[in-house]
């Protein structure tokens, strides 16, 4: 069985115990300064200050209560619901945003016409970072379009067996202390992580999680955390690497899918995604099938993964069973 990571529990793993423990004590102080700000409101007749101290209270107990809640049984196709629909939410957000900043300007420049220049500045600068939201999502892929099939076979997969979600976060050229890549199949996990000095590699069955925890912060940067049964845990940190992944909560969304289907033994159910192209250097490790370029995806980007590199992976010493692999 396995079981969900208490919010509180992320805070501490990923922000440090100190300013973990800090954050979650300050929770309930602001809830608390919340309800007095809404009572003294309402017996000094301050309307204002009573609808604030309200919000205030609503908001941070709402936050309170996420955080403490428990750790829950994992429920396949359910638990982690915000991650699941995120693509869903985007689209529809993006839909509507558009018209809502368009009316929203028009408004705006009709009430306050002497600002028209300010208000048509700020509304093409919305619609950028709409348009570039949106873009991310559109060309998102599953597989990373430089986590190809040639990491792939330095990872050591079974002949045959497909990656069905992969990330990376380096390119060949940059690989410095925290570069990580991992990769996704059917049955299992494999992950290869740079100290600075080796890569070291973690490969384990997805039937074997016990504890799964995710926790995101403010800079679009994800942290999902996996125990396992023989004690060992990893820390995977899925940020926007210079978009090299294009959306990483669809990264997340894609990972429980293929965890969901291993626990109900549906692996057929777990089609892989469409790669991109990738050029490989001369005396590359040949992978056992050609890629796939998509059609509809953004134009291929080229990334070319050395001999050495690969073979360092290959090499990397596996992580033993009881030891924390942090990303």
């Amino acid at each position: 069985m396995i079981t969900t990571i208490p919010l509180w529990k992320m805070f501490i793993e990923t922000k440090g115990k100190a300013y973990g423990l800090a954050i979650i004590a300050t929770l309930p102080v602001l809830c608390a300064g919340g309800a007095l700000v809404f009572l003294e409101g309402l017996q000094s007749g301050k309307t204002r200050t009573a609808i604030f101290g309200l919000i205030t209270l609503c908001f941070f107990g709402l936050g309170t209560v996420i955080t403490f809640i428990p750790g829950r049984k994992y429920i396949p196709g359910k638990s982690f619901t915000g991650y699941r629909s995120k693509q869903a939410k985007v689209q529809k957000f993006v839909k509507h945003g558009f018209w809502v900043i368009i009316l929203l300007a028009i408004g705006l420049t009709l009430i306050i016409p002497s600002k028209y220049i300010v208000i048509s500045l700020s509304t093409i600068g919305a619609l950028i970072s709409l348009y570039h939201y949106s873009k991310s999502i559109k060309f998102h892929e599953d597989i990373d379009f430089s986590t190809n099939q040639y990491l792939a076979s330095s990872l050591q997969i079974v002949p045959g067996e497909k990656v069905l979600a992969s990330y990376q976060n380096f390119y060949d050229d940059d690989i410095q202390r925290g570069s990580n890549a991992f990769i996704v199949t059917a049955t299992k996990l494999i992950i290869a992580s740079f100290d600075g000095e080796h890569w070291e590699k973690l490969s384990r069955e997805l039937n074997q999680i016990t504890h799964i925890g995710i926790v995101g912060n403010e800079s679009e940067t994800y942290f999902v955390k996996l125990v396992f049964g023989d004690g060992t845990d990893a820390l995977l940190r899925i940020g926007l690497y210079e978009k090299l992944t294009s959306t990483p909560a669809l990264i997340i969304k894609r990972l429980l899918e293929v965890i969901d289907s291993s626990l109900l033994g549906d692996h057929s159910a777990a089609k892989a995604s469409q790669r991109r192209r990738v050029i490989a250097p001369q005396g590359a490790i040949q992978a056992p099938t050609p890629p796939v370029e998509s059609e509809t995806a953004a134009p291929p980007r080229n990334i070319e993964i050395s001999p050495p590199t690969l073979n360092d992976i290959r090499n990397a010493e596996e992580i033993k069973p009881g030891r924390k692999l942090e990303l």
